[in-house]
C-alpha cells in the first residue's frame, strides 16, 4: 500500500507563514492612547525620527510610510511630572527589592545581592520605564507630503521627503 506523504498546500496557512512585504518594509506595531495601553499595526517603513525637549516635557515624533504610500505620524509625549512620578515609584520598588535581597543573603552567599546589582546595567528598566513605559501616544495618518509638512518638525520633514524622493540605496558606476 503506497502512502502519499505530500499534503496539498493550504493557501491561507502559507500566506500567514510567508508574508512578502515590499523592499525595506516590515510589520510595524505602535502603542497608542494614554500610557500606550493599546497597539495598532501596519506594514511600512520608518522614514524619520525627531525628539524635542522642552521645559514641560519631551516629544518623540516618528514618521513612517505605509505600503499603500500613506504617511503615519506617531507621537510619544511625556511630561516631566510623569517622569518624576515613574522614577519615584521605581526607586521605591528597587529599594524594597534591595532590602529583600539583603535579608535573603548570608555571609557566604551574595547571589541575591549580585542579581539585584545586575539590574543597574539598564537604568531605564531599573527605573521601571522600559522602552516606552509611560506618556501619551498618538497616531495620525495623512495622504501626502504637503499634509505632512505642518504636522511634524521641519528637520523630520526634510529627512522624510528626501527618503521618499530618493532611492534607499544606489549603485554608482564609478
Amino acid at each position: 500500500m503506497d502512502i502519499d506523504m505530500q499534503k496539498p498546500a493550504d493557501e491561507s496557512q502559507s500566506a500567514l507563514v510567508t508574508q512578502n512585504f515590499p523592499e525595506g518594509m516590515s510589520r510595524i506595531e505602535l502603542r497608542v492612547g494614554p500610557g500606550g495601553g493599546r497597539t495598532q499595526s501596519f506594514v511600512g517603513r520608518l522614514l524619520a525620527e525627531s525628539q524635542q525637549v522642552t521645559k514641560v516635557g519631551t516629544e518623540v515624533v516618528k514618521v513612517y510610510q505605509s505600503r499603500k504610500g500613506k504617511f503615519v505620524v506617531h507621537r510619544h509625549y511625556v511630561e516631566w511630572a510623569d517622569f518624576q512620578q515613574a522614577t519615584k515609584q521605581a526607586y521605591r520598588n528597587a529599594k524594597d527589592d534591595f532590602i529583600v535581597a539583603r535579608k535573603n543573603s548570608d555571609q557566604s552567599d551574595f547571589t541575591p545581592l549580585t542579581n539585584w546589582a545586575k539590574e543597574f546595567k539598564n537604568w531605564r528598566e531599573m527605573l521601571g520605564l522600559g522602552e516606552d513605559g509611560y506618556g501619551d501616544f498618538t497616531l495620525d495618518i495623512v495622504e501626502s507630503l504637503e499634509e505632512l509638512r505642518d504636522r511634524i518638525p521641519a528637520k523630520a520633514f526634510r529627512i522624510a521627503s528626501d527618503v521618499v524622493a530618493n532611492p534607499a540605496s544606489q549603485d554608482l558606476d564609478i
